[in-house]
């Protein structure tokens, strides 16, 4: 089969870690919050017992809903302030909840039984210190880190700005203990930010030479020019360095897309031009933190990449590129609500607020609310038409609506007004996917092979090219041998299993085709065209009833009308099947049964 049309193709912020070691209008509500607590609070009574509320917290944690179970928990200390280990609890949802002044009063006072909690009392002491221009508390709250826990991230990388917040610039740019970093491959990596953080600092102090040496040492031209590049290319910009910033900007659009170093070309060309503004140490501070919080993340600590992330917020809330990415952590841990807030915030005059936008969509058509995505889309698309990632993005809505003529039309109309030349390999597999869905499969295919000229190793690719030759029958090996390389590189893809289970179909061979397709179900259970073509292959079987219980179960699953239309003429045609079997069975048995003897 055809695989997802929701081509998350967009930005990943995530991708310094992973380099190293992704409606309403903005003047309208952002999304609601969770009834859990008030609903539960109505229920408990005005005045819930801290168990209660207690039972709340451990409710909503469990549903993800970081932001009730905080609310919870802080109302269930209150009540039982005796309660040390209620406190704990309390103090750590409110952290990962990022309420960091509750979470700063719980944290007074309270004596520590957990080693995550004891990090993080310190932790949040040190950021809230730095805040409130109380730097010598900071440093002995910084220090306590360290002193439980040799060279953590946050820690490590926070003490240098602290350092220089107390005056003791020596120290902060020290690089003596950086070898001491080094004992393997994820302390290597933080030595790497250490030095970043260091040609800040550097910079910062007015020791020019010296950053530029540290920032010309961390930039790598490539692939990984987006990682250390923007700072790099905003230093020689604040030197007047203009043609040197603008070939690292030029790198890192090319090779990421990264809407920051768009905006920097278009900064650089300006009539007004302005060099960006130095951040502050406060500032500074939070992009550390910021950073660590991707790392964090790119290790599969959730829960302390969205701790870390919201003190970096609570440093600096003017980053939207920052509200994004606690979005995609609060998506990930499955806070659906919370990350549709953190996304509707950013205004559309954002250089992120497409990025914003895509992500919401992608979380409404996971709940197929193809209209409220749609109508979000068309918001953003009506700001910024000739935008590629919106185009796709409205291009696979119209299609899983049955729309394909629409679709064609705006992708004939984009053409038509700027041409093709930035297509990339997902425009052309979205071009290819509307033409199959109008029938014209050898414009589809002429775009599919655009499509592998630009990546031909994307599974996508290759499992919609072959499945278009089996489900054909023009070149059913062939396309079977595509289908095996796109499993070869996602073996765990539903779509592409059933793909491979539908070539052994088309040759007739069954019992093979069953076996695929009945593991591509179990993969993929809510998938209407898979459920269907199992019914197609206990039908090829002779299992009629079973095939009937598949095609019944695909129209309780989300299909088109087109789908829909051909499942129930295969219900009517085997329903009339098992109608002609059952007269044939009666007439056999009539033939067979002796006369009836009257008395």
């Amino acid at each position: 089969m055809k695989t997802s049309l929701v081509l998350k193709s967009g930005f990943s912020l995530v991708a310094i870690g992973f380099a190293l070691a992704g409606q309403v209008s903005a003047s309208d509500k952002m999304a609601a919050p969770r009834v859990i607590y008030a609903s539960a609070s109505q229920e408990l009574g005005v005045y819930p017992s801290p168990y209660a509320n207690y039972l709340v917290g451990r409710f909503a944690m469990a549903q993800g809903d970081v932001s009730t179970a905080a609310k919870a928990m802080g109302a269930a200390s209150l009540g039982d302030p005796t309660d040390s280990d209620l406190r704990e609890k309390a103090f750590l949802i409110s952290a990962l909840g990022g309420d960091i002044d509750r979470a700063s009063k719980l944290a007074s006072g309270m004596k520590p039984t957990s080693d995550t909690a004891e990090l993080m009392v310190n932790l949040l002491g040190a950021v809230t210190s730095a805040k409130a221009d109380r730097p010598s508390q900071a440093l002995k709250s910084i220090d306590a880190v360290l002193a439980f826990k040799k060279n953590d991230r946050n820690a490590v990388l926070l003490r240098p700005y602290i350092l220089a917040m107390n005056g003791k610039w020596s120290a902060a740019l020290d690089d003596s203990g950086d070898a001491a970093l080094q004992g393997n491959d994820r302390d290597r990596l933080l030595v790497y930010l250490v030095k970043a953080d260091r040609a800040r600092l550097n910079e910062i102090k007015g020791k020019y030479d010296a950053a530029d040496a540290l920032y010309k040492s961390l930039y790598q031209p490539g692939a990984a020019s987006f990682v250390f590049g923007p700072d790099y290319a905003s230093f020689l910009e604040r030197r007047g360095r203009k043609d040197e910033a603008k070939t690292v900007w030029s790198a890192i659009a090319s090779q990421s897309g990264d809407i920051t170093a768009a905006q920097a070309l278009k900064r650089l060309d300006a009539a007004d031009y302005k060099p960006p503004v130095l951040p502050s140490l406060k500032e500074s501070m939070a992009q550390a933190l910021f950073v660590s919080s991707t790392v964090s993340f790119s290790e599969h600590d959730s829960e302390f990449a969205l701790a870390s992330l919201h003190l970096s917020l609570y440093l600096d809330n003017s980053s939207d590129r920052e509200r994004i990415f606690l979005g995609q952590i609060q998506q990930e841990l499955k806070d659906t609500p919370a990350a549709e807030a953190a996304w509707a915030s950013i205004a559309p005059e954002s250089p992120f607020y497409n990025e914003a936008t895509l992500r919401r969509v992608w979380a409404m058509r996971e709940d197929e609310q193809l209209g409220q995505a749609l109508a979000l889309i068309d918001q953003a698309f009506s700001r910024d038409p000739d935008n590629l990632s919106l185009l796709i993005e409205k291009t696979g809505i119209l299609h899983a609506q049955d729309k394909d003529a629409d679709a064609q039309a705006l992708l004939d109309a984009r053409i038509k007004r700027v041409g093709d030349k930035d297509f990339g390999w997902q425009a052309w597999y979205m071009q290819a996917i509307v033409y199959d869905g109008l029938g014209r499969w050898s414009d589809a295919e002429t775009a599919i092979k655009k499509a592998q000229a630009v990546n031909g190793k994307q599974p996508e690719i290759l499992n919609f090219l072959g499945y278009g030759y089996i489900n054909r029958g023009e070149n059913i090996q062939g396309g079977m041998d595509l289908i095996r390389q796109a499993l070869n590189v996602n073996p765990k893809s539903g779509a592409i299993v059933d793909s491979l289970g539908w070539g052994y179909y088309k040759l007739g061979e069954y019992e093979q085709a069953l076996s695929f397709i009945e593991q591509a179900v179990q993969m993929e259970p809510s998938d209407p065209e898979i459920n269907e073509h199992l019914g197609d292959v206990y039908k090829a079987m002779g299992r009629d009833i079973e095939a009937g219980y598949e095609w019944k179960r695909v129209l309780t699953l989300k299909t088109t009308e087109r789908q829909a239309v051909e499942v129930r003429r295969k219900l009517d045609a085997n329903a009339a099947d098992r109608k002609i079997a059952a007269k044939a069975s009666n007439g056999t048995q009539a033939l067979n049964e002796e006369p009836k003897r009257h008395p």
